[in-house]
């Protein structure tokens, strides 16, 4: 505090509050809500999946794949089973190191012969224009788990999946992964033990198997504060029972309460999400944010700093939409009942202000709501009603109510302006419920949950302030994605979301585009080669069509021109001409 404000702090908020409210009221910027049409549909999902993984498990036939076994370290479960429940991200996993090089091109393997073992303790057929390899990997004693994959190099004709034999699947992920740059997390499976299938069909199977190349890293081993929803926490078995049994008794179900219809949109954009830090798996809450560009409906999310700030953590995100349970219903396994999406990339971030935004690598699932929101300051607003949708412990969702507080005392770091501090009126927020959007009485994302500050903050129920990192405060930093210039004919910044459009053409090194169409005549929309002009690795750029005979852009696959760029192509005598210079 200003050394003048010391002797009248109110006198002092007060004007604070009036500067920022005459500097900002000229730049203000906000938006409203949008729906995702449809409706998600999770029985007819289960049932694909189900078929999905009854087909794959037909696939192994009668020979057992010795696989992959690992078990945590004492001192991890230790650690999972200690970890802080009461703030923050909650640690729900660890990983476990597998190191397993799957590649096939030192096998001696003859085409028909029933089975052969394979890499990574699995089993491999080879037909002339088939082949298929499968293992399991068992992480001793997980409620669930998910695969770490790095340096992954498919051909094309080839399909990885990830599945059990209790009817879970995803797939297929082909190429080089879900990001196009070898390395990626699967998608998270209930149970000990997962099962890995790659399957080609196409021309030349032997060849398409040395070509095949993938390194299955680590596996999450994900304990039972992940599946929460069912099973009781016995350190909570004395507390009465509000909401789920592992919850404090103030916490509320946003089932049962009466959530103003101007806040009911956020039920479909807050998410439940699991990601991995270092050699741990955490879960927050987040929710996905609007744009001003009314005719896309790109996913961005927002999220706390402190529950990821990393590329690698971005990636790694795991967001689990539209988990809720009915009135007096019971908690439920978030995994396989509710939409997700897989991965995400890291736009912004910042730890003044606590807040990380990504774009999620899938679209937002059927039926989900993009957040409005406002970059008005309400930090400095007293009494101001703040209402919130989020995960408590991994919960299904709870409602809590809060108003603006500017004479609460404020925590070192946490200062006045970038976070928003709140006095609780209705439910309360844990660890697992960072990150969770923080919205005004019309709908609008003001902030996202940063944690508590005061008196015995651990007690969800008690005194301590609510507090959240305030939008205002770090909009410059993503006002490029939220709002998108609107003069001229691109909107928005070069390499940035719905930059090209069918009326609003680009040129070579322009992006990003979703189809052909979006370029200038002459030039096709490359997909995911944002990096080679200084763009994020999701964005597609217009360029000038390559040699159908060039290896550029075709390293470890066939050319369109029928020429190869693989490392077999010296043995089979069918290089490019620019197979050596290019790829190596």
């Amino acid at each position: 505090m200003s050394p003048h404000c010391s002797k009248a702090p109110t006198l002092c908020i007060a004007a604070l509050a009036l500067m920022m409210s005459l500097s900002a009221s000229a730049q203000v910027r906000e938006t409203k809500s949008e729906k995702i049409p449809g409706l998600f549909d999770s029985i007819a999902v289960a049932s694909e999946r189900a078929a999905l993984s009854e087909r794959l498990v037909s696939r192994e036939g009668r020979e057992v794949a010795r696989g992959l076994r690992v078990k945590p370290s004492i001192g991890d479960l230790e650690r999972m089973e200690r970890a802080s429940q009461t703030q923050g991200r909650l640690l729900v996993g660890v990983t476990n190191d597998l190191s397993a090089n799957i590649r096939f091109d030192n096998l001696n393997i003859r085409l028909g012969r029933r089975a052969v073992r394979g890499p990574a303790g699995g089993i491999l057929r080879l037909k002339p224009t088939e082949f298929t390899w499968y293992t399991t990997i068992r992480s001793e004693g997980a409620k669930a788990v998910r695969l770490h994959f790095t340096d992954t190099d498919l051909p094309k004709g080839a399909e990885m999946f990830v599945y059990s034999k209790g009817g879970e699947a995803f797939g297929p992920y082909t190429g080089n992964g879900i990001f196009e740059h070898g390395e990626f997390w699967s998608d998270t499976l209930v149970g000990e033990e997962v099962r890995l299938q790659i399957r080609y069909t196409g021309p030349n199977a032997l060849r398409a198997l040395y070509n095949t190349k993938v390194n299955l890293t680590d596996v999450v081993h994900l304990g039972e504060r992940f599946l929460y929803g069912v099973m009781r926490d016995p350190n909570n078995a004395n507390l009465p029972e509000a909401f789920c049994s592992f919850n404090a008794s103030c916490v509320q179900n946003a089932s049962c309460s009466s959530i103003p219809s101007a806040i009911q949109g956020a039920r479909n954009a807050v998410a439940h999400l699991q990601f991995v830090v270092g050699s741990s798996a955490f879960i927050c809450s987040g929710g996905l944010l609007n744009d001003t560009d009314g005719s896309s409906t790109i996913p961005y999310l927002l999220t706390a700093n402190h529950c990821f700030s990393t590329t690698s953590s971005a990636n790694s995100l795991q967001a689990f939409f539209q988990f809720s349970t009915s009135c007096g219903g019971s908690c439920f396994n978030p995994s396989g009942a509710v939409p997700t999406v897989n991965g995400s990339t890291l736009l912004s971030t910042g730890s003044a202000a606590d807040y990380t935004f990504v774009r999620l690598n899938g679209s937002a699932p059927s039926g989900s709501t993009l957040l409005g929101w406002t970059s008005a300051a309400v930090a400095f607003s007293n009494g101001n009603s703040l209402f919130r949708v989020h995960h408590p412990k991994g919960a299904p969702q709870s409602y809590s109510t809060s108003n603006v507080n500017t004479t609460v005392g404020t925590c070192t770091g946490w200062t006045r302006g970038n976070r928003i501090y709140q006095s609780k009126n209705f439910g309360a927020t844990e660890g697992g419920s960072s990150g969770s959007p923080v919205l005004n009485s019309s709908g609008q994302v003001v902030g996202q949950l940063s944690g508590a500050c005061g008196s015995n903050p651990g007690n969800a129920c008690g005194s301590a302030a609510t507090v959240d990192g305030a939008l205002a405060a770090y909009f410059s930093n993503v006002s490029q994605y939220l709002n998108p210039a609107t003069g001229g004919c691109n909107v928005g910044a070069n390499g940035g979301g719905s930059f090209c459009t069918n009326s609003c053409k680009c040129d070579a090194g322009e992006g990003d585009c979703d189809s052909d169409a979006q370029c200038n005549t002459g030039l096709v929309c490359a997909s995911n080669v944002g990096p080679n002009y200084g763009f994020l690795s999701w964005v597609d750029v217009c360029e000038a069509p390559s040699n159908p005979n060039s290896c550029s852009g075709n390293c470890g696959s066939r050319a369109p021109g029928g020429c190869w760029c693989d490392s077999a192509c010296a043995s089979f005598g069918d290089c490019c001409s620019d197979k050596f210079s290019i790829c190596g």
